[in-house]
């Protein structure tokens, strides 16, 4: 049995902690986990809960999962999972039932570490992959896993690593594992095919038209702000042919940051959005930050404009160049 299993094999009543707008890595991974520990442990109870529901790719692939899923934390837990969520501050009302009640945590990550959530953590799985569900098809391996378990993980590795696009040798090769296990790639594929959402084309045309483009001698920066679908639109700025691109959504309190970067950008620079840019924001307008190297996002308390100044002094700090030569350009011309 994986040691993850030995752990959790201790408590009655587990929860599955999902991130807030819960994408289909995270389902998928979560799905995976609570049924091998229904098969494992057959004496534990077992709750999968998401906070500020799902996003709009999850949905297909919960219905055919037909998961059952809470928007309340049982009072009953006895150990929550954190699974593709990296900090406690993303889950307010698991972090303040911790620190009330004591209650242990295990992490299970792929993103930039919280420190502070990993060191506190009673058991703790995190590694650089593209998905989460690779890391969970690697603890869980061994185990007897039901083919809808095989099409979720497959599914939220397709998801994650943008059909293959992030570590393509990692992800594709566990991906070959579950498709040989029963995995149905065709079906995987159907679930991830949605219509976009009507709100989600208006978002995206609406942050085009809003956006401002800032040139150095080597990168091209866009900027834009909108209400909704913050990374979609900052990866429709960047297929357009940004190099970086940041979304800010202030219609909120506090303001959400979306930063993407083209995978270039990330290997010839060095510039990891999640380490350099989202983290020292948090820190310094007390808030949360986090992701991936070339995917990452905060919620920060501060104004649009201080936020901007200081997006563009830590780019030219991190790019090694002046701040002045950071140009914004007239796109009216």
């Amino acid at each position: 049995m994986p040691e993850l299993l030995v752990y959790l094999s201790a408590f009655r009543h587990i929860t599955i902690v999902c991130h807030p707008n819960a994408d289909p890595d995270c389902i998928g991974s979560a799905y995976a986990l609570q049924t091998s520990i229904n098969s494992t442990i057959p004496t534990s109870k077992v709750t999968i809960y998401a906070p500020d529901s799902v996003n709009t790719a999850s949905h297909r692939l919960i219905n055919y999962l037909k998961i059952e899923m809470s928007q309340e934390i049982p009072p009953e837990t006895d150990v929550f999972l954190l699974v593709d969520t990296s900090s406690l501050d993303q889950v307010p009302a698991v972090k303040s039932h911790i620190l009330n009640n004591g209650t242990p945590y295990v992490l299970l990550d792929h993103h930039f570490p919280d420190y502070q959530t990993m060191n506190n953590a009673a058991f703790t799985i995190v590694r650089e992959t593209s998905s989460a569900c690779e890391i969970v098809y690697e603890v869980l391996k061994k185990q007897t896993l039901t083919t809808a378990a095989l099409d979720a993980l497959l599914v939220g590795i397709i998801y994650d690593s943008r059909r293959f696009l992030i570590r393509p040798g990692q992800s594709i090769k566990v991906a070959s594992k579950l498709i040989k296990r029963g995995a149905k790639a065709e079906l995987a594929i159907d679930l991830l095919s949605t219509d976009q959402d009507p709100s989600e084309k208006m978002a995206k045309l609406k942050g085009a038209a809003r956006t401002r483009i800032f040139r150095t001698p080597s990168w091209t920066f866009a900027l834009t702000h909108v209400g909704a679908f913050e990374a979609s639109v900052a990866r429709a700025l960047t297929d357009l042919g940004a190099d970086l691109a940041f979304v800010i959504n202030d219609s909120t309190e506090p303001i959400r940051l979306t930063g993407r970067s083209q995978d270039h950008f990330y290997n010839q620079t060095g510039l990891n959005l999640a380490r350099d840019i989202m983290k020292p924001l948090a820190e310094e307008f007390s808030g949360q930050g986090g992701g991936h190297p070339t995917a990452a996002s905060a919620n920060l308390k501060t104004s649009t404009s201080k936020l901007l100044t200081r997006i563009f002094d830590l780019l030219a700090e991190k790019l090694h160049i002046q701040r002045g030569s950071i140009v914004e350009i007239d796109t009216k011309k």
